[in-house]
């Protein structure tokens, strides 16, 4: 706590950066109180001048407190703040007066202490029984889903932990959205709902929330993306401006002049500001120079900061009852407001469901993944130098501060800065020119053929070729590095003692100096750390071809880094600190039970969540057929490739296309392809992964009705095709991980020290899970008919094919010799054509 203040040391830094940002005169803030009574997390809303400020009335809830400072640092209410006090006070908020520096406090009003009411269960059944059927035509009740929006409830009202499982078809997107939307309305609280992806989010924003709202449910919601999907006004005009006084003085217009210049043109017009929304592509390189971020904004002191599209997205999220986002942002999130104590990048919120669950441990590792390039450097360095296309941040900076005649700083330091620029002017070009020279010496070094890959343990380190060729490459690297940053950081320290007005008028540079700073000092950590022997992350070296122009094509080495558990990292910063969290998905159980992600996530110690199952509503003995040939050769017989390719063909020819065939790799996808091409491919159109975005695939693939597409990874899950064009799902092999892939490699060895059977504990399940959400793709309503055919013997003969067929849905099953299961699969498809089909 900071001081006796009653504030967080998090949240006292946060208002007391705002307000030193403000320049020191009356801000406007809304804050949370924790259990202890104590400020937890604040948003700054207003600023204003050095006596008074605007107070917004309707914005702040029962339980929160509004703050805001006397610049003059005496704390007495004024006969304004004392009425605005009685106003709050009526509504159950706090009102609290504090000096600039935030180290002493004035309580005005305490507020109210809230007590929770619980989701209203008549309401729930009253929106599925009642106001739902007068919106969908056709609907039928859907007991799983009423259960499971029950269930939820509770989870919500009661501050637990659940873990709730939903089979397709129960409805799940309303079964969560209806309770957490009562929720948010009966506590004047805020819901966050994460999902792992783009299309889940689009469906929630663009048909299950537009539904709630026809169903007569009055709430307001936001998407909010990362805040690197936003243009940022000043920096394209900056951008932009650059772009027309080069053309104004003759110079060629370059690809990524001619793209700021479409990106302007689009600007002008664009509602949102998202990149997603833009018709044409744009490179990172020429993002970064015209993003949104963190690190570079003026705030409240930006000339666009009314119309800024990050801010206004902000501002709608800060008014919704509901806010959805994805898993990435809302760990950001969770993970800034732990390690600061305060504010992070979204508005607060009081509960939290997680769709799509059994992404949760992939997003964490992702997250907290390192990953350091030779470009990843020079993109640092590049905005501070000069260059044919533009004036460097280094050169702008000399300009205005390192000239004794003019700098506001005075021409002594103006010495020192002219000096530190021509320090860095001539170490950072050397620098940039370096750092593939570095990644491919470390390739070559490291591994042959190249576009492999290398765990690095500590034993490697002692190896006599490493110690000879790859150390004294990362010390080079990590010396001169950490060399820079600190010429950087002692010429941002001189900065900051410039005047406020001549920082702000022209920041990019500024901006651009921190920023290097700060990826400067991440990559000098990785290399310093690299390799390590730190048995809580595993580090390794990824090959591939460099992208440099110019004979020979040499390999690049990337140091990559990630943790090996982060279930303690899940535990600490989502589900301790929240009072409640709903994790679902369609597939979270093995073998009917929650206990391998449930210790994956960390929940695994403590009091153990709830957890609940909500079956199907299909009928899926009589919708689909589960084929099992029992005599093809397993995936390790030379043979399996040419036989089970012969099995596929004759399936394709029964079912007449409308497959998906679900690979484990790229090499298998080219497999496939190739034998089916050549005996069908000119009666059955083939779509590959690959060829086109995975959009274009799927819509292609509902037109034709007959088509066959090949698919790998993104295709097992996260699609949806209804109706006869898909009436067969083809998974060649069972779906277990590449055991060489360092992060699960690590994994494995992490469960063997503990004692435990990796592939039991571990690749197991994850391919029990992963079989799940393949099969999953073939019914998707009540009307959907179709097989599903595994042509990986081990299903049937090996032990742990139990647990991967007692997984599954309730199909039909035929085991057997490849003829008989595709008879049977003849005579289903028959039986099919001549039935009437179900409503639904």
């Amino acid at each position: 706590m900071a001081s006796n203040t009653r504030f967080k040391i998090g949240a006292a830094t946060t208002l007391r950066r705002e307000i030193r940002a403000a320049g020191g005169v009356e801000v406007f803030a809304i804050g949370r109180l924790d259990e202890a009574g104590e400020v937890a997390d604040l948003e700054v809303h207003c600023r204003g001048n050095s006596e008074s400020v605007p107070a917004l009335l309707g914005r702040p809830r029962p339980g929160e407190v509004v703050i805001h400072n006397h610049p003059s640092g005496t704390l007495r209410a004024s006969r304004a703040d004392m009425l605005l006090a009685n106003r709050y006070g009526e509504d159950g908020i706090g009102v609290v007066i504090v000096d600039n520096e935030v180290t002493r406090a004035l309580w005005v009003v305490e507020p109210h202490v809230v007590r929770r009411r619980a989701v209203p269960s008549r309401q729930v059944r009253r929106f599925f029984r009642e106001s739902l059927p007068r919106v969908l035509d056709g609907h039928e009740a859907r007991p799983g889903q009423e259960a499971m929006a029950h269930a939820v409830g509770r989870a919500l009202t009661e501050e637990t932990v659940a873990v709730l499982e939903a089979g397709t078809g129960t409805g799940k997107s309303l079964a969560y959205l209806v309770p957490a939307v009562l929720w948010a309305l009966e506590n004047r609280g805020r819901v966050a709902v994460a999902t792992y992806t783009r299309t889940l989010q689009a469906q929630l924003a663009t048909t299950d929330i537009p539904l709630m709202l026809r169903a007569g449910l009055r709430f307001r919601y936001a998407v909010l993306k990362g805040r690197g999907n936003y243009l940022c006004r000043r920096r394209l005009k900056e951008a932009d401006d650059e772009r027309i006084a080069a053309a104004q003085a003759g110079t060629p217009p370059d690809e990524q002049s001619r793209l700021i210049g479409a990106i302007a043109r689009w600007a002008a017009r664009a509602e949102n500001g998202a990149r997603a929304d833009m018709a044409f592509p744009v490179d990172e390189e020429t993002w970064e120079r015209v993003g949104s971020d963190h690190d570079q904004t003026l705030r409240a002191r930006c000339p666009h900061y009314a119309e800024c599209f990050y801010y206004q997205a902000r501002r709608e999220a800060a008014r919704a009852d509901l806010l959805v986002v994805n898993h990435h942002l809302l760990l950001a999130d969770l993970s800034i407001k732990a390690e600061t104590g305060g504010a992070g990048i979204l508005p607060r919120f009081d509960r939290i469901i997680l769709d799509e669950g059994h992404h949760l441990e992939d997003t964490a590792t992702s997250l907290f993944r390192a990953r350091l390039t030779a470009r990843s450097i020079q993109r640092a360095l590049s905005p501070l130098l000069t260059s044919s296309k533009r004036i460097g941040g280094l050169a702008r900076l000399n300009a205005k501060f390192g000239n004794p005649a003019r700098s506001p700083l005075g021409p002594a330091a103006a010495m020192r800065v002219h000096q530190a620029v021509t320090d860095l002017e001539r170490v950072l070009p050397l620098i940039h020119s370096d750092a593939p020279g570095w990644m491919e010496q470390i390739a070559a070094a490291a591994l042959s053929p190249p576009e492999t890959t290398l765990r690095v343990r500590g034993t490697v380190a002692d190896e006599p070729w490493w110690q000879a060729q790859v150390a004294p490459i990362l010390d080079e690297m990590g010396g001169r590095l950490a060399a820079a940053r600190e010429i950087i950081a002692g010429l941002g320290k001189m900065l900051s003692e410039a005047p406020a007005e001549e920082a702000t008028r022209e920041p990019q540079p500024l901006f651009d100096l921190e920023r290097a700073e700060r990826r400067l000092g991440e990559a000098a950590m990785t290399v310093a750390s690299f390799p390590g022997d730190d048995r809580d992350s595993v580090r390794w070296l990824e090959l591939a071809r460099s992208k440099r122009s110019g004979p020979p094509a040499l390999p690049q080495a990337t140091l990559n880094s990630a943790p090996i558990a982060v279930g303690p990292m899940l535990r600490d910063r989502v589900f301790e600190p929240l009072k409640s969290t709903v994790l679902t998905s369609a597939t979270l159980t093995v073998h009917e039970r929650f206990d391998h992600l449930v210790g994956r996530f960390g929940l695994g110690e403590g009091e153990p969540p709830t957890t609940g199952a909500f079956p199907s509503p299909f009928d899926y003995a009589r919708q689909a057929l589960l084929g099992i040939p029992r005599d093809l050769p397993p995936p390790d017989d030379p043979r399996y490739e040419a036989v089970t390719a012969r099995a596929l063909v004759a399936a394709l020819e029964v079912s007449g296309g409308g497959a998906f065939v679900l690979c484990t790799s790229y090499r298998a996808v080219e497999t496939f392809h190739h034998a089916v091409a050549a005996q069908l491919g000119d009666t059955l159109p083939l779509l590959r992964q690959g060829r086109f975005s995975r959009h274009r695939m799927l819509a292609r693939f509902r037109e034709l009705g007959n088509a066959v597409l090949f698919g790998t990874d993104s295709f097992w899950e996260g699609v949806s095709v209804r109706g006869a064009a898909l009436r067969l799902v083809v998974i060649p092999r069972l779906p277990f991980r590449v055991p060489t892939e360092p992060v699960q490699q690590a994994r494995v060895e992490k469960l063997s020290r503990e004692g435990l059977d990796p592939f039991r504990a571990y690749s197991l399940p994850q391919a029990v899970l992963r079989l799940r959400q393949g099969t999953g793709r073939l019914v998707r309503s009540q009307g959907d008919r179709g097989a599903v055919l595994v042509l990986d013997r081990r299903v049937s003969s090996r032990w742990y094919g139990r647990m991967f067929l007692d997984s599954l849905p309730p199909m039909r099953r035929v085991v057997g010799p490849t003829r008989r299961v595709l008879e049977e699969l003849r005579a289903f498809y028959a039986a099919g054509a001549s039935a009437t089909p179900p409503a639904g």
